[in-house]
């Protein structure tokens, strides 16, 4: 069946720190269970999913009097030094939803990946496991560091990106996440000498937990970038090194492309909800046109008449059916014409007729992705970092980058301290659709929610999960009225797994209370539990601000939950 092929797809999106064998195995503690992570202050805040050493270089920014630009940019650049590159790559790809506080406008800029123009055979593309340069795309991630800094930055390119160059030259002890990252890819980061190089000592053995990791090649590559702009990259030394590093690895890359790659601003895409303004990535992402059609369907399921999904199985049942529309963002255009009877083209998913269109068909259970609605019997009623900054201005930036692969991709390759994503490995479809030189589309929904006009809630999410823990928070904020920082804490349910009928919805074991999944069963929803360990791969990891307009007090919030636990300052 036609969602056959999708399922690798969407779990390997942003699931470089969340593969199977490298997620936290140990069992949940006390710890896991911590209230949400929070930072407030009144003149600016940030937070991340990743990376204390890079959220403190943010709110550094911010003290200068950099702008929430300014901070977002300064701390993804520290992401990715701070993760050796790992999940995150200076070659990856960025999208940012900008608040400008002077006009009042929303902003959406997409820095994705650009494929390629030689590659005229995309499904022969290698896959996973298969190291090959053929896997390589245009990377989009500094090019759109340098578009929003000369679009919104206060500080000097210098000042922005001096943190990550400090942490990359004077280096820090291995965290305990990145030491099992090594020891769990040791193999394919040994493929290549210059790779080895980097995360070994001179014994040759392995960078283990504290001990002290410097990236000497990167901070001279981030330096050059810093003097010299993101041209440095695109047309400059860096670019014909990277060229060539790709061909020799079999690869198609030209100078060409590298020339052509352009960052893109583009209008955001909006909807209204319950008396709120939601902005989201604009038509070139999947992931804004999915979250403003999922809205769309929860305004016909009305939740709040049932209950909240945590406790009442009808709106767990509904919650999870309008989440697996997410599906639709993996099938091919041509199929997307004329789907179960409807255009579920972008353009025509944005409309609320068409969102009723799928809520008929849901209900009268004949729906592809959804299981029919049973009350009957028994049947009870009704990876990649994520940075959100608020500076003192009202500016306000969500931001999502990713190396959109698994840690460092199975290729493993580096040029000037960078790691270079594989991200070809797993969307050849994804690459014949969108066509030589174009931007590839990609899933990330870093979004701004406004009220009178003044931004209140602004968040970003990573994972495999990213799609369903957004919009579980969503709900729970808007239809609920919940405070974020409990939204961010609620039982969430996971990336589902897709099989030849109706997605199977996933909990993690022991987060859901039993009767609630039984019941939610009986209505028609599969749902499976599943372990700490296998959750890693399907969990979507939420971080946001909140912003009350009257006292300007800014409140940072995520989840502390391992192996990721979110880090915020604010002052």
């Amino acid at each position: 069946m036609r969602v056959m092929k999708c399922s690798a797809l969407i779990s390997v999106f942003f699931s470089g720190v969340l593969m199977a064998g490298v997620t936290d195995e140990k069992k949940s503690s006390p710890k896991d269970q911590l209230p949400a992570a929070l930072s407030e202050g009144r003149n600016g805040v940030i937070v991340g999913t990743t990376g204390p050493l890079a959220i403190h270089a943010g709110l550094q920014t911010l003290k200068k009097g950099g702008s929430a630009a300014d901070a977002s940019l300064a701390t993804a650049l520290a992401q990715v030094v701070e993760c050796g590159g790992s999940y995150v790559s200076h070659a990856g790809i960025l999208s940012m939803v900008y608040y400008e506080a002077d006009t009042g406008k929303v902003h959406y800029l997409n820095a994705g990946f650009n494929t390629l123009l030689e590659e005229k055979d995309p499904l022969t593309i290698p896959s996973g496991g298969k190291p090959s340069g053929r896997t390589a795309l245009i990377p989009g991630f500094m090019s759109g560091v340098q578009a929003a800094h000369d679009r919104f930055g206060k500080l000097s390119r210098q000042e922005v990106f001096a943190p990550a160059i400090q942490l990359a030259e004077q280096g820090f002890k291995v965290s305990p996440m990145l030491a099992r990252f090594l020891q769990a890819r040791k193999a394919v980061l040994s493929r290549l000498p210059e790779t080895r190089r980097i995360f070994t000592k001179e014994g040759g053995t392995f960078y283990a937990e504290g001990e002290h990791f410097r990236q000497s090649e990167l901070a001279k590559t981030l330096r050059h970038v810093a003097d010299q702009g993101a041209a440095f990259m695109y047309t400059g030394a860096w670019a014909y090194q990277f060229v060539d590093a790709v061909q020799r690895e079999g690869g198609k890359i030209t100078l060409e492309d590298m020339k052509s790659y352009r960052a893109i601003w583009e209008e955001p895409l909006q909807t209204t909800y319950r008396g709120h303004k939601v902005y989201v990535p604009g038509f070139s992402s999947r992931g804004g046109v999915t979250l403003i059609e999922a809205l769309h369907l929860l305004e016909l399921a009305d939740l709040p008449k049932q209950g909240h999904y945590a406790t009442t199985p009808a709106s767990l049942f509904w919650l999870m059916q309008i989440s697996h529309c997410q599906v639709l963002d993996f099938l091919p255009a041509k199929t997307l014409k004329n789907f179960d009877g409807l255009d579920l083209t972008p353009a025509s998913r944005m409309k609320r007729e068409t969102a009723a269109g799928i809520w008929r068909r849901m209900q009268d259970g004949k729906w592809t992705f959804a299981s029919k609605f049973r009350m009957e019997g028994n049947s009870p009623p009704n990876h990649s970092d994520g940075i959100v900054v608020a500076d003192r201005w009202g500016n306000v930036a969500a931001v999502t980058h990713s190396i959109n692969t698994t840690l460092w991709g199975d290729t493993a390759l580096f040029v000037g301290g960078i790691s270079i994503p594989d991200a070809a490995v797993f969307q050849q479809a994804a690459i014949q659709g969108a066509g030589a030189g174009k931007r590839l589309p990609d899933p990330m929904c870093p979004l701004i929610v406004l009220k009178d006009g003044k931004p209140v809630l602004a968040s970003s999410a990573i994972g495999g999960g990213l799609h369903q823990k957004t919009l579980q928070v969503l709900t729970s904020v808007l239809d609920f009225g919940m405070d974020p920082e409990a939204a961010a804490e609620q039982p969430a349910f996971l990336l589902p797994a897709l099989s030849a009928g109706p997605p199977v919805g996933q909990v993690e074991r022991g987060k859901f209370d039993g009767k609630l999944l039984e019941a939610a069963r009986v209505l028609g929803q599969q749902v499976r539990e599943i372990s700490i360990q296998e959750a890693g791969a399907f969990r979507g990891y939420w971080v946001g601000v909140q912003i009350a307009p009257k006292s300007n007090l800014r409140r940072g919030i995520g989840t502390r939950q391992a192996p990721l636990p979110s880090v915020a300052e604010g002052y």
